[in-house]
């Protein structure tokens, strides 16, 4: 036929190659369960902080706020970020990981922390609390803008920062799921080379 290539052509040894399932050592394994560790470690602890902070100011301009929608808008928020930091605490803060431990209490280790971050994952907007941040938002942003109309120019940036947040948000949430995947997978495949 025309269309078959020679069996010594480049591309059809290059295409005929057997792949082969990534190797990854004890010691590498050991590394990225430690690398793992502080990673979500300090995650968790800004998280935490954030939210800690963020809930304080909301909670001041709650006390602050004269409209009862408004007041109310700022409470929801205050009372996300107390939720956001008890979901990271929850979700994100990774258990103790012994110094020196040989590859299997590493590779459980390893295995734990991949499983809660995928459980996490599948449906971290409603972990996180974004219904009520987004309510809470509404509340606070949407009056203003309904009794006054000519202020919506003003209000443009900031609507089109949040959308511009949102979209980055639902990005990082499915490259952070792809990334999830493939270190799955390298375990998997780690598992088995060891089997």
């Amino acid at each position: 036929m025309a269309n078959e290539l020679p069996p010594n052509d480049p591309r059809n040894v290059w295409q005929q190659q057997p792949t082969e399932a990534p190797k990854m050592s004890a010691d590498m394994m050991r590394y990225k369960a430690q690398q793992q560790y502080q990673g979500a470690r300090f995650k968790a602890q800004a998280s935490i902080a954030l939210g800690i902070v963020l809930c304080a100011l909301f909670a001041w301009s709650c006390a602050r706020a004269e409209a009862l929608i408004t007041r109310i808008g700022w409470g929801l928020l205050s009372l996300w970020c107390l939720w956001f930091a008890y979901q990271v605490y929850r979700w994100i803060w990774p258990e103790a990981l012994a110094e020196n431990t040989a590859t299997g209490p590493s590779l459980e280790f390893y295995r734990r922390e991949l499983e809660r971050r995928s459980t996490f994952a599948r449906h971290n907007w409603l972990r996180a609390g974004l219904p009520l941040c987004f309510l809470g938002l509404g509340l606070v942003v949407l009056p203003p803008l309904i009794r006054s109309p000519r202020l919506t120019p003003n209000a443009l940036p900031f609507l089109i920062l949040l959308i511009l947040w949102f979209v980055a948000y639902i990005y990082q949430s499915s490259r952070g799921r792809r990334k999830l995947q493939q270190e799955i997978e390298e375990l998997r495949a780690f598992e088995r080379q060891r089997d």
